[in-house]
């Protein structure tokens, strides 16, 4: 069975790319093996930690689970527990919650909690589990259905899928302390945002082909 830092590049990678984590790969590690925050520098780093934390302890102690519309509202609960004031409700329109990207304003009309179940169901079909793995993170990030923490939400159920399918392969995200170029934290940002504005998810969904990894005990990574 899998433990909570077996997640840690999804911890680490999640954190860096969406909340701008400073603390490293390594004390990452460490801080999910141990609980030793000797390499968190800072109080914002350690609240996010430990809401990134829970929520792989949760997605690894459910591989019976079903990923449905309950278990996304159960991780987004846990994942925005200290940044949200609302953790785990689904927003509403009045809300005006959307997010700015280069290609413009992204805000999607309010899901309910019938709306999030189809889109799950929509998300994973087919005998590729782990395209339906990416799918489902780019339709929920794209759905926006939560006051905050979506894209994390949406990378932790796609791991929950991806475990409870008993694939052997989890769904992380580029580095961005990393010095590959081009920049592959721009491009995942870049084609996220056309995602978004002009629902284009298929260069994306490539994309995030090369960051599915092997699991302890997986058979090998999906390039």
């Amino acid at each position: 069975m899998l433990q909570t830092h077996d997640l840690t590049d999804i911890v680490y990678t999640s954190g860096a790319v969406f909340n701008g984590l400073t603390t490293g790969r390594m004390d990452t590690h460490r801080f999910l093996a141990t609980g030793s925050t000797a390499g968190v520098t800072t109080k914002p780093d350690l609240m996010l930690l430990k809401d990134l934390r829970d929520v792989a302890e949760f997605v690894v102690r459910h591989p019976d689970a079903t990923v449905d519309a309950d278990y996304v509202v159960a991780i987004n609960t846990l994942i925005s527990r200290t940044g949200s004031v609302d953790p785990g409700q689904l927003r509403t329109d009045d809300q005006g919650i959307g997010v700015r990207t280069k290609y413009g304003r992204h805000e999607p009309p309010a899901i309910t909690h019938e709306g999030l179940q189809n889109l799950i169901v929509a998300a994973n079909t087919g005998d590729d589990v782990v395209d339906a793995a990416i799918t489902l993170f780019i339709r929920l990030a794209a759905a926006q259905p939560f006051g905050d923490g979506n894209k994390r939400t949406a990378l932790f159920a796609a791991n929950g899928l991806l475990i409870i399918r008993d694939t052997g392969k989890l769904l992380s995200l580029p580095d961005p302390r990393s010095d590959q170029e081009p920049d592959p934290v721009a491009a995942f940002n870049d084609l996220l945002s056309r995602a978004y504005i002009h629902a284009d998810i298929d260069p994306l969904r490539t994309f995030l082909r090369h960051y599915v990894i092997d699991a302890p005990g997986g058979a090998g990574t999906v390039g």
